[in-house]
């Protein structure tokens, strides 16, 4: 059974060398009364507990929801993803592959469930997981799509990616071995952007708006704390090329896990840095800080077994 959200992890990268206070902003700083619908998944590999080999290497995935005009129960998601990782030298890599997972009931069907996807031309064409008119290997293997054409998506089958548990959907520049392998030749290098594109449809009857399905899909993404078990995340990154800090190429590429932060309508993707965090009063948020600290010096500690 795939998990299911429970602790939020926020990806504040140099807590310990950041004034937190600027990223709180002033206290009691409401939220805007408006409907949110787009957030941004921020990926930042040094932050330990968040990836496999802690290279630096990062990236953000932004995710706009709207409704589609004439369903009810019908959305589209225009994800645009990023490597925000450098260009070159250390902590550069490629970004070759993404995977999340849908938003579940608590009878653990779909709430929200993927129904096409569209790589446009973002070359993310190797799709694995729950898609349609292919046989059990080609579903294992994944189908590659060819830009700019829809794919139907049915849910029955999930993509392999080593060490984290299978995910719902992913698609790679290039593999035939799922999510966690396939050649680093390719792949979107630091700086750059590409976008895709999904057609989604709500299960549950008290979804009926753009920003309920953003907000479980953000919830969702909030789940993987550091020290928790990889099996846990809900959404992922796949580097290839990778260098590692001190600019030797790390072998294995990079596995990295983030964390969702709203974005006002608008406003654009945040910053590789989040801030502020508006609803958290400024003592709460000292707290808040002090227990993640822990937290990262407690995965730190850990003995990570390298796939």
């Amino acid at each position: 059974m795939r998990a299911t959200a429970k602790t939020p992890l926020r990806l504040l990268g140099g807590l310990t060398g950041v004034g937190l206070a600027a990223l709180v902003g002033p206290v009691g700083l409401a939220s805007p009364a408006m409907a949110r619908t787009a957030f941004d998944v921020v990926f930042d590999s040094g932050i330990a507990g968040t990836s496999f080999y802690n290279t630096g290497v990062k990236g953000r995935m932004s995710f706009d929801f709207r409704k589609d005009p004439g369903d009810g129960n019908t959305y589209t998601l225009d994800l645009g993803i990023t490597n925000t990782s450098p260009a070159s030298g250390p902590s550069s890599g490629t970004l070759v592959g993404f995977a999340f997972n849908e938003p579940l009931r608590d009878n653990g069907s779909e709430a929200i469930s993927l129904l096409s996807y569209n790589p446009l031309d973002s070359g993310f064409g190797r799709v694995f997981g729950g898609v349609n008119n292919t046989t059990p290997n080609q579903r294992s293997r994944g189908v590659r799509v060819a830009e700019d054409k829809w794919l139907e998506i049915t849910g029955s089958a999930t993509a392999p990616y080593a060490p984290f548990a299978n995910f719902d959907f992913c698609a790679r520049m290039s593999s035939t071995d799922g999510c966690h392998g396939g050649s680093g030749s390719t792949g979107i290098g630091g700086g750059s952007t590409v976008n895709v594109q999904f057609q989604l449809r709500a299960n549950d009857a008290s979804i009926a708006t753009a920003d309920q399905v953003a907000e479980r899909f953000y919830n969702l993404f909030n789940s993987f704390d550091p020290g928790d078990r990889w099996s846990k995340a809900q959404i992922a990154l796949r580097f290839q090329n990778v260098k590692k800090p001190n600019g030797h190429k790390e072998s294995g590429g990079e596995k990295v896990t983030g964390a969702a932060f709203w974005r006002v309508p608008d406003e654009g993707p945040t910053n590789e840095v989040p801030g502020p965090l508006p609803i958290l009063g400024s003592a709460a948020a000292f707290g808040w800080s002090r227990k993640m600290r822990r937290r990262i010096r407690y995965s730190s500690s850990r003995n990570i077994t390298k796939s």
